[in-house]
């Protein structure tokens, strides 16, 4: 076995590797992008650097391993995609952890990583290494054929604007996995959508959408002005989001996540139709802090 910094020419055959990986429950880990494409850009983007944020694994010329490094600067924390292994095991995965930790140790204050529970040697590793797990999530699904829509155009809902950055700045939670400046600049892409609620002009509540695949998109946020909630304001944009998705975007299935104690929330988007499909669990480990990485 040998561990190697990812180099470009390999990066079609690494994203086809993570791509299969990432289809299979007791491999899949969070924060992965879905569609073999999208992985080629995600991990393109880790060769980027001058200091190395991918290692694959190697058994002669087959792909057994791999770990990428996410940064996040503005939190100075990191996301990991992996360690995936798919021979040997704890010996690849420590191997591939080994060979990233003084990137991380040097240039982040956290290290996160999140999976499926049925993930198990990912699991083991988080204990290894005295991982604490901050918050555990359901994520449910509804898919085009099981939905009914509402039939109500709502005029209160429209695409947020510039001059609502600043209102939606005190909606949008500080923890969230995305900032504000990601996901306004991630709602630019196509298939992506950022709505707002507007009540008597000022914005109540607000949707981001993510177009994940051909086939399936996911809320990735909706939050509600607490002083306006229980009015349906969440509902509307729920709506409001799963109509453009499947008659708009054409896609089978919408997603949404929900952490375990938001009992609330995961209601509501029962109400809305959604069922349970799985859990991801997330944990973090704090790291030494030094000064940061550039391009």
């Amino acid at each position: 076995m040998q561990i190697r910094e990812l180099e470009v020419k390999q990066l079609h055959t690494v994203a086809e590797w993570l791509h299969t990986m990432n289809e299979q429950d007791h491999h899949y880990v969070a924060w992965q992008a879905s569609d073999p494409n999208e992985i080629f850009e995600q991990i393109w983007t880790l060769t980027q650097f001058q200091e190395p944020l991918a290692y694959v694994a190697w058994e002669e010329d087959e792909v057994i391993g791999f770990l990428g490094i996410l940064p996040f600067f503005e939190q100075k924390l990191c996301r990991l995609l992996g360690p995936f292994s798919t021979k040997k095991g704890e010996d690849v995965i420590e191997s591939l952890w080994d060979k990233a930790y003084l990137t991380m140790q040097l240039h982040f204050e956290y290290v996160k990583v999140a999976c499926f529970e049925a993930n198990e040697e990912l699991l083991a590793f988080t204990k290894r290494h005295n991982f604490e797990k901050y918050n555990t999530e359901k994520t449910l699904a509804i898919h085009s054929i099981d939905y009914s829509p509402s039939h109500e155009k709502n005029t209160a809902i429209e695409e947020i604007q510039e001059y609502d950055h600043s209102a939606l700045s005190k909606l949008h939670p500080s923890a969230a996995y995305y900032t504000l400046n990601e996901m306004l600049e991630l709602s630019t892409k196509e298939g992506n959508k950022l709505w707002g609620f507007k009540e008597q002009g000022s914005l109540a509540g607000y949707l981001y959408f993510e177009s994940v695949t051909q086939e399936e998109g996911e809320i990735c946020f909706v939050n509600v002005e607490p002083s306006t909630q229980s009015k349906g304001i969440g509902t509307s944009l729920i709506d409001h989001a799963l109509q453009y998705a499947f008659y708009v975007f054409d896609l089978k299935a919408v997603t949404i996540s929900v952490r375990i104690h938001n009992e609330r929330a995961e209601q509501l988007y029962k109400q809305c139709g959604f069922e349970e499909i799985h859990t991801v669990h997330a944990f973090q480990k704090e790291l030494t802090s030094q000064p940061g990485l550039y391009h």
